[in-house]
């Protein structure tokens, strides 16, 4: 009877220390891919630098949230979008 009480109460005592209460949220990351004609192409996001694009299906990370993107061929600007981002979305943009 003494061990039993006595497995009851270590079995009692072990359950109670592992639960974990909380909010995991994830980083707020989204993705913008470009696709089409992108060789020699220029690209500039949120008047940052210039990234040439020398591959097809170039995919940079950035922050969920609007961004402005500029496209640029052989010194011309060929695309202005203002462009929405969400957490954990790809967004295409096709280059002509």
């Amino acid at each position: 009877m003494k061990y039993t009480m006595l497995l009851l109460l270590c079995v009692f005592f072990a359950s109670c220390g592992g639960y974990n209460t909380g909010v995991v949220q994830k980083a707020e990351k989204s993705q913008i891919k470009f696709v089409g004609n992108v060789l020699n192409a220029q690209v500039s996001i949120d008047d940052g630098e210039m990234m040439t694009l020398d591959a097809a299906d170039v995919v940079y990370n950035v922050k969920a949230g609007a961004h402005t993107v500029k496209i640029y061929k052989n010194f011309q600007l060929i695309m202005n979008r203002t462009i929405v981002t969400d957490n954990g979305i790809i967004t295409e943009l096709e280059i002509q």
